[in-house]
């Protein structure tokens, strides 16, 4: 009787400490989609703790999806990108992206600094130079309200010709449609799309400015602002996960 009264309290304190860490998770989880990329670093600062909460939750969530959409853009830039090219991965995470790709040249950005792959800082004004990378991945990191200024700033730092990889969650999208007009007024043509149950993959060139001018180089982690500013945050809403 006390052995099994003991597995019972230990299941029992399990079950609710599971229980406390899925509420944290998804509580940061609203707070990252509803609010700007500074407001999100000042979270962070405030309570370094959360970012372990969140890249906990998050992987547990992620083991309940159909796919993870992280392993298709892997295996894209494998097999058709050079492996000479450089790649910004935006939105990095925990960088599973630059592990997976090691040999190539991989930068990894995001607002906290979890592990040495990871460079911290705000989506929208990253330490790169101007034309300095080939590929950009925004793989469910158009998190923040002002997620077109992630997007302007992944314009910044590609070379002309380079490559914007977006993938999100297919229930955030209001209106695809203008989505992609949003993202092509930054001075991006879309090359690809492919719809899915659960994700959507949209794939962009790097084109002229709107209006048909040059983009002029902006100095590093200070990129010239298209048009439009952050205008159209709100055609992607918050992916929320149910309380279980």
């Amino acid at each position: 009787p006390e052995k099994q009264k003991s597995l019972w309290l230990s299941s029992a304190t399990g079950k609710a400490a599971e229980r406390l860490r899925g509420s944290r998770f998804r509580w940061l989880n609203e707070q990252l989609y509803t609010i700007t990329g500074d407001e999100a670093i000042k979270i962070f600062q405030k309570d370094p703790s959360l970012a372990t909460a969140y890249h906990e939750g998050f992987r547990a969530q992620a083991a309940k999806w159909p796919r993870n959409p992280l392993d298709g853009v892997i295996s894209w830039l494998k097999k058709d990108v050079h492996p000479q090219a450089v790649i910004g991965d935006f939105g990095c995470g925990e960088a599973r992206l630059a592990l997976e790709l090691q040999g190539r040249k991989v930068h990894s950005f995001d607002l906290v600094k979890v592990n040495e792959r990871v460079t911290p800082c705000n989506l929208a004004a990253v330490p790169l130079e101007a034309d300095s990378l080939d590929v950009t991945v925004f793989c469910l990191a158009l998190m923040g309200t002002d997620w077109p200024l992630f997007v302007t700033e992944a314009h910044r730092c590609l070379k002309p010709g380079g490559l914007c990889h977006i993938v999100e969650v297919e229930s955030r999208f209001t209106d695809v449609s203008a989505l992609v007009k949003r993202v092509e007024a930054i001075g991006f043509r879309q090359v690809m799309q492919e719809p899915g149950s659960f994700f959507v993959e949209m794939r962009f060139k790097k084109a002229k400015a709107p209006g048909g001018k040059a983009q002029g180089k902006g100095k590093k982690g200070k990129g010239k602002r298209q048009p439009g500013g952050s205008d159209g945050g709100d055609l992607l809403t918050a992916c929320t996960y149910r309380k279980r």
